[in-house]
């Protein structure tokens, strides 16, 4: 990844990062201001990839010096970047550790946990979304209109990644506690949504599950901080890692943007943010000394910059 800058800000500290994968480049965006490419690239068997925002933060993380742990139901896919960040920062292999957990599943995230190293103090990066895997739309495409929201999407977009976030929050915070009583301080970065706080057309399902997600961190951190527990709601707008590559995405995206942005953005050219911008998010957010980043909002140069409905 291009003029990421080594230091050693966050070393000594292990991170674990969710949602670290990648999807087939199959559509490119470009920067309104740069007119470069949007996205942050992987190669694999010499095929361009799209990193997304947990993968991303696992290279910005991990130039700071921290031990990034990466979890995700792939491990092919984690091989592949923990080989990729290795390379590029030329560190040592042992920083880069993964396991592959399904977040969905409690034993699963508990034996996790109970097997984590626990000779460095210990953060938390929560970064899935539906488009992990866990749970499947029609053409990836979750803007739709109210006539085509099924109950079953409704139900499933607004549980999932809150019941994965909940079960690995309850397993992690006798970590976090512990770590206290020692006098350590706990950073933990939610990553949700923009549209938590904005609403829109055809966001009917969307909006509800970011602002489920957003109100339950809202609440984790208003409950932990007098325990050094500190937690940040992460509040990205729409970021490049693959999501929006689908024509039919881009459809949804344009009539959104056509009731609220004017016609702004267009089929070749819609703006997205880079994944890395909200890693560097994440990296402020993890070594601002002496001070809690309650909530960042968060959105590509080009979107729509409101943060209401």
């Amino acid at each position: 990844m291009k003029n990421l800058i080594k230091s050693d800000t966050l070393k000594g500290h292990r991170i674990i990062i969710t949602g670290c994968g990648y999807k087939p480049l199959q559509h490119k965006f470009y920067d309104v201001v740069t007119g470069e490419e949007s996205h942050n690239a992987i190669f694999v068997d010499g095929v361009e990839m799209k990193l997304n925002i947990g993968a991303v933060t696992a290279y910005v993380l991990a130039s700071c010096g921290a031990v990034v742990h990466m979890v995700s139901t792939t491990e092919e896919k984690l091989k592949n970047i923990k080989k990729n960040i290795v390379e590029e920062l030329e560190c040592n292999a042992d920083q880069i550790e993964y396991s592959v957990v399904d977040l969905l599943d409690e034993k699963s995230v508990h034996t996790f946990v109970d097997n984590l190293p626990k000779d460095l103090p210990i953060h938390w990066v929560q970064s899935i979304g539906l488009g992990a895997g866990s749970y499947k739309t029609k053409d990836g495409n979750p803007y739709l209109p109210l006539e085509e929201i099924s109950l079953d999407l409704l139900e499933k977009e607004s549980s999932i990644v809150l019941k994965g976030t909940h079960i690995l929050m309850q397993a992690l915070l006798p970590i976090f506690r512990l770590q206290s009583v020692k006098g350590i301080e706990s950073r933990i970065a939610i990553i949700t949504s923009m549209s938590a706080v904005r609403g829109y057309t055809r966001g009917g399902t969307h909006c509800a599950a970011k602002g489920a997600i957003s109100r339950y961190t809202n609440s984790a951190m208003l409950e932990l901080w007098k325990e050094k527990i500190y937690i940040t709601d992460i509040r990205p707008g729409a970021v490049d890692t693959g999501g929006y590559d689908n024509v039919n995405v881009q459809k949804s995206i344009l009539e959104i943007d056509r009731e609220h942005g004017g016609g702004y953005w267009t089929k070749n050219n819609i703006h997205l943010a880079q994944p890395r911008s909200v890693g560097e998010t994440v990296k402020l957010v993890f070594h601002t000394p002496g001070g809690h980043i309650t909530s960042i909002n968060m959105v590509g140069k080009g979107q729509f910059p409101n943060e209401g409905s």
